[in-house]
């Protein structure tokens, strides 16, 4: 076969030897690039074909391997299965550059081409390892990051804590007093015992307790109760001796006003009632209760409050706020009343200039500023 760098050569043979002659002289090899022919040594060994066996001689077509250069290894155009044109084009042209290799040399230098093929494929394994490893590294490091506290979170926690100290502090006078009330009820309710010592009343204390958690119950009902409700301010009311006349009045302008403010058009059962709070007067409008049957009604509407401010006239003026318990409307006064101070003593500029709004339930409830036009 022909493999790289063809080094091909006609082969100068001496003369055959004479009977006296100790050794036989054969063609010497030729080096590459160089295509003329050196003198044979003397005693050199008769080259001949590796494929067929025929001695190589002056005028034998062949080829000798291009890299051990062997005097001895050659390969005839027959075996190698090319033209005589080629042949005289290999031997002739020193621009071609197929060369051929024996066996033995074959095999070394197709090790040596799978070791230099293999090699980047090792580098890439390397660098695959080396980036798995590195992943593996920054997986830990997030981990470890992600275990740490982040200030924000701590300014969170801290906010918090503030808030759950205020409400402590809020309650703790009420609960002192419940205390108190406690005490002063439990003297009564107690018996003398044989040995002069006082026996409180059990069944006394657990109905104490009890009435305490009742009130507490209650307190929960009515707050989860009024999660359905708003309260609509400044709605005209009509001065009729007539109730009915009044509440129909009031349905047909609450119907109006939330479709044509809010985009909500009411359904038979959708209210679940609606009332004014307070005595009938006539020289006021009092506010109107209104109960959803379906609370995300509500949220709707508290949720697109800014479209109050729109030019109809006839809803100009009306005021809508959250139906909340007297506690709740406690707490939030006295968050509104902090946030002024802190406004205060900051000097962020007059309190009067700006609006202070309660927002969220629960825990999350907090103070936002919105300043005035």
């Amino acid at each position: 076969m022909v493999r790289g760098k063809t080094q091909a050569t006609k082969v100068p043979i001496t003369k055959k030897p004479s009977a006296s002659n100790k050794g036989i002289a054969a063609p010497s090899t030729s080096t590459p690039g160089n295509r003329s022919h050196s003198k044979p040594s003397q005693f050199a060994a008769v080259p001949s074909c590796c494929g067929c066996g025929i001695v190589i001689t002056d005028d034998t077509k062949a080829l000798q391997c291009d890299r051990c250069m062997s005097p001895t290894i050659w390969k005839c155009s027959e075996c190698l299965h090319i033209t005589d044109d080629m042949y005289d084009q290999l031997v002739t042209d020193p621009k071609v550059s197929l060369r051929w290799f024996c066996e033995n040399c074959d095999k070394i230098v197709a090790d040596q081409t799978l070791t230099a093929a293999s090699a980047p494929e090792g580098k890439l394994d390397n660098l695959i390892t080396l980036v798995e490893k590195m992943i593996c590294r920054y997986e830990n490091i997030e981990q470890k990051l992600s275990e740490k506290c982040d200030v924000g979170e701590m300014t969170k926690l801290e906010s918090r804590i503030k808030q759950l100290e205020d409400k402590l502090s809020y309650l703790e006078p009420e609960v002192d007093q419940r205390f108190h009330s406690i005490e002063h009820r439990l003297p009564t309710t107690t018996t003398t015992g044989p040995s002069g010592n006082y026996v409180e009343d059990e069944e006394m204390i657990k109905l104490v307790v009890q009435e305490e958690l009742n009130k507490k119950t209650e307190s929960d009902k009515d707050s989860e109760a009024r999660k359905h409700n708003i309260i609509v301010y400044r709605i005209p009311e009509k001065k009729l001796e007539n109730v009915a006349e009044r509440k129909a009045n009031d349905e047909v302008f609450v119907k109006d006003l939330l479709d044509g403010v809010f985009n909500v058009k009411l359904q038979d059962g959708d209210i679940e009632k609606m009332y004014r709070l307070g005595r009938w007067a006539e020289d006021k409008a009092r506010p109107l209760l209104i109960s959803f049957r379906d609370i995300e009604l509500k949220h709707q509407i508290m949720a697109n409050l800014r479209n109050l401010k729109q030019p109809i006239d006839r809803f100009r003026g009306i005021g809508i706020s959250q139906d909340l318990h007297p506690k709740e409307r406690q707490e939030n006064k006295r968050l509104i009343d902090e946030a002024k101070r802190t406004h205060d003593e900051t000097d962020l500029g007059k309190v009067e200039n700006f609006r202070f709004l309660v927002v969220g339930s629960g825990q999350r409830r907090r103070v936002i500023t919105i300043k005035k036009n």
